[in-house]
């Protein structure tokens, strides 16, 4: 979460552009195998934005089928039901969460649940994505908070989220991703979209 222009608690409902002002959340889809960022979507924390999420991830999957099940995992936002049911089919999808208890901001206890389908409650985590939001907010400068950096529009930091999501894909060679070669020949180098065969090679930035 970020600020744009002012901090939640300062906007006033009449204000001009009240809901573009304030807080501001950045809601991911990323593939925890090929490491893929598949889909965000920005805006204040509420249902509309998590139903955006999920409406663009189905336009960019293959839909599953009885046999063929989704596995989502996310953190203990509500929404993301809601936001699965209105775009998949139920029995198609396994589901779970998991709800991190804190205390003075450190986390001392973890609860996974299975929301629906069947999945092993192991499996339900979150590492991947906190790992990547890490990521996000140390190559994004709008995204750093208290500094002169911090971004004042919306369309610009979405502007910027769609760019590093290219970076990500194309250009960021993912070392989980590298395939091990015979001792003497170099180690094959990966992004995400060549993990997924979407390309073969390494797209260079100019």
């Amino acid at each position: 979460m970020v600020f744009h222009k002012k901090k939640q608690k300062n906007v006033d409902e009449g204000d001009d552009y009240a809901d573009k002002h304030g807080d501001y959340w950045i809601y991911i889809a990323k593939k925890a195998d090929t490491k893929l960022h598949l889909a965000h979507s920005t805006g204040k924390i509420v249902q509309k934005t998590a139903d955006k999420l999920m409406k663009t991830v189905k336009k960019r999957c293959k839909m599953p089928i009885d046999n063929e099940k989704v596995t989502f995992t996310s953190d203990g936002n509500s929404q993301y039901i809601g936001a699965i049911l209105k775009n998949f089919k139920r029995n198609t999808i396994n589901y779970g969460q998991i709800i991190k208890e804190r205390v003075k901001g450190r986390v001392i206890s973890k609860i996974r649940k299975v929301i629906f389908g069947e999945m092993d409650v192991m499996d339900i985590d979150t590492v991947y994505i906190e790992r990547y939001n890490l990521t996000m907010r140390h190559s994004i400068s709008r995204l750093v908070r208290k500094t002169i950096c911090f971004s004042k529009c919306n369309e610009m930091a979405d502007n910027h989220i769609d760019l590093f999501q290219c970076y990500n894909n194309l250009n960021r060679v993912n070392s989980a991703l590298e395939i091990k070669t015979k001792k003497g020949v170099k180690n094959i180098k990966r992004t995400p979209c060549m993990a997924e065969g979407i390309t073969d090679h390494v797209w260079l930035r100019v």
